[in-house]
């Protein structure tokens, strides 16, 4: 039986996105807690994209992917640099996070026995991979990590993976001790949502200016709301900068919304009152649960993953309409007026939290499913290769 903790592994991580996501930190945040006990980690990426960006800053290897970003059948040929570098590097285990990757992959894994192949699902699915082609593929998946346990009828249900391949990892998030005068600020409301850096229209941001412009125009709360925008990209690199600028200026609110830069996100959502999601691809964003666990109420745009997680933990935020100003305006006002009621349904859940999402049981059930399916895969050609003898 393999032995995580004590036999070293070469882990080829693959994310090739170009954003700056909770996926995208899941794959760092992986690539650290294999190479802290002791595993030597590749990340696949694109060259250049923000998550090479970090991964060059905490020293994690990096291979490039060169082939065209559009993987369809008919350009899998162009990836020679993804073959070479398993037998190259001596690849035992390849965690994969990008579905549009995780085909070719499962093909050229097909004559590497010992090798697993695993994938983390964080993003709604809505395309169904049941035609006869992809069935093959998906049985060389060895394992599924799903952040939240009611994604698994979705994937199930839209690419036929048995369900004793998935394993729940939650988010990983950390959380950070912080006494009861640090819960709010005294002088405004400050409320804070992130941009990925990537983004190249700023539609998406312009209800939550809106919204926190009219609630201070109606001047219901007691104290003015103050919107900070945070990226750990530098903004005079936005594509969308001047826009952004543009329509603070245009509708008036410059006094109230900032656009600042921070090393690091989750840190941010300790510093505010309550934190915004923005984005719609992703069932659970970190950044929400980040912002829970660290008692700031959250507004998330109204997903079934967000609605499931209202109904088993309580009142811990308010869910809105995408592109709804209306309803995100008064969702957040009614957070902001409710502010304690939130704090302590959140205080009260800390502990089922931290067990469910936290860092600590992140770490065990990533490195217990590698170990499984290191395992079993070792097991599977045992057995093979008995019957041709």
């Amino acid at each position: 039986m393999a032995n995580i903790f004590k036999d070293q592994q070469n882990i080829l991580y693959v994310c090739l996105g170009m954003t700056w996501g909770t996926r995208e930190r899941m794959a760092i945040k992986d690539c650290l807690i294999s190479r802290e006990i002791g595993h030597n980690v590749f990340l696949y990426c694109l060259r250049d994209s923000i998550i090479h960006m970090k991964a060059k800053a905490l020293g994690i290897d990096c291979l490039f992917h060169s082939a065209a970003i559009s993987l369809n059948f008919f350009k899998w040929y162009r990836l020679n640099d993804f073959v070479n570098y398993l037998t190259k590097f001596d690849i035992r285990l390849v965690h994969c996070y990008d579905l549009k990757f995780l085909w070719p992959a499962s093909f050229y894994l097909k004559r590497k026995h010992l090798v697993p192949l695993v994938f983390t699902f964080n993003h709604e699915i809505k395309k169904y991979y049941k035609k006869y082609w992809y069935k093959n593929l998906i049985q060389r998946i060895d394992q599924v990590f799903l952040p939240i346990k009611e994604m698994s009828d979705s994937v199930h249900d839209h690419m036929n993976i048995p369900l004793r391949k998935f394993e729940y990892t939650g988010i990983g998030v950390k959380s950070k001790e912080c006494p009861e005068s640090d819960q709010k600020s005294t002088g405004s409301w400050f409320v804070g949502c992130a941009v990925g850096g990537h983004e190249v229209s700023s539609e998406f941001l312009e209800p939550i200016i809106s919204a926190v412009n009219s609630i201070n125009a109606k001047g219901t709360l007691t104290k003015k709301v103050k919107l900070i925008i945070y990226s750990e990209v530098s903004w005079s690199k936005f594509l969308i900068h001047k826009n952004v600028k543009k329509f603070i200026n245009t509708i008036g609110a410059t006094e109230h919304i900032f656009l600042e830069t921070t090393d690091k996100l989750s840190s941010a959502c300790f510093n505010v009152d309550a934190w915004v999601g923005l984005n719609v691809r992703e069932p659970m964003e970190d950044l929400l649960l980040c912002s829970a666990l660290n008692s700031r109420p959250f507004l998330a745009p109204r997903k079934y993953a967000i609605m499931e997680f209202f109904r088993k933990y309580g009142v811990l935020g308010e869910a809105y309409k995408t592109s709804d100003t209306r309803e995100l305006r008064d969702k957040l006002e009614r957070m902001l007026l409710n502010y304690e009621r939130y704090t302590t349904n959140l205080v009260a859940q800390k502990e089922q939290l931290e067990t469910e999402f936290g860092y600590e049981f992140y770490k065990n059930q990533l490195l217990m499913g590698y170990e499984k399916t290191i395992t079993k895969r070792e097991r599977l050609f045992r057995k093979k290769t008995q019957k041709r003898l």
